[in-house]
């Protein structure tokens, strides 16, 4: 039997700039996926699932790619071994598997409504954005989404969202992390915040199916780390599937429990 070969050993990303569109009347995500790292040959691959890949570039220039569904890979020729930026175009479906980006269904006095979250845990991010999508290979991230919003819909991250513009939701670059850490979610969402007395904020998301009272226990009993642990003032995010989330932050390092 070959060797396995992690697409880390070929390629190791350094940073992520990841553009995301969902739309949920179509049922369709559209995006780009723009990987600054090291290439370790010409030859290297990428992670995808499910996708339309219209076009991958290497430092701007077009470059030929295969897709191997078997290894749920893209699988590139570079110009040269070394430093370079890869930027793949991208569609996939919204789909209802509970894996990669998804929506999630209640109701609200007998009205059917939906949010989108993710769960990435342990392979599904690339199902969500094109990547290497291996534990090892920890990067940092710049997330932005754009979505068919509504009056009154709320849109949460790892990180706390730094500005909106033209409909993009852009949100601060997260510490170095695997891919599978990347979460957000967005609906009708309400939110309770408070602080803790060495002044970490905390706080509950929930859908509006949950009575606001409901937000109360898990907002004021959390566990905290000690003040010596704490390092930023920068949002983590922990979450609880499938319609309510904890939040917490100013912790060392993204980390979150549980689906979104």
């Amino acid at each position: 039997m070959p060797a396995l070969t992690h697409f880390y050993e070929l390629f190791q990303p350094e940073h992520y700039d990841l553009y995301i569109d969902v739309n949920r009347a179509a049922k369709q995500i559209t995006g780009q996926s723009i990987i600054t790292g090291t290439a370790a040959q010409q030859s290297v691959a990428i992670h995808e699932k499910g996708m339309t890949i219209t076009a991958v570039k290497s430092n701007g220039d077009n470059v030929p790619f295969t897709i191997d569904e078997a290894a749920e890979a893209i699988r590139i020729e570079l110009p040269a071994a070394g430093a370079t930026t890869l930027t793949v175009d991208y569609s996939a479906p919204l789909t209802d598997t509970m894996m990669g980006i998804y929506p999630s269904y209640y109701e609200v006095d007998g009205v059917k409504k939906q949010i989108i979250g993710t769960q990435f845990e342990t392979t599904a991010a690339r199902q969500a954005f094109p990547c290497v999508d291996e534990p090892e290979a920890k990067a940092t991230f710049n997330l932005a989404v754009k979505f068919d919003e509504q009056p009154g819909e709320t849109i949460i991250s790892n990180m706390p969202e730094t500005h909106e513009d033209n409909g993009v939701h852009y949100f601060d670059t997260t510490k170095r992390m695997s891919t599978y850490l990347i979460a957000f979610a967005f609906g009708e969402l309400q939110s309770k915040l408070t602080h803790t007395k060495s002044g970490v904020e905390i706080g509950v998301f929930a859908t509006k199916a949950h009575a606001a009272n409901e937000l109360d226990l898990a907002s004021t009993s959390p566990s905290v780390p000690s003040s010596s642990t704490r390092t930023s003032t920068r949002r983590r995010t922990r979450c609880r599937t499938h319609t309510s989330w904890r939040c917490r932050t100013s912790l060392p390092a993204p980390w979150k429990t549980g689906g979104w």
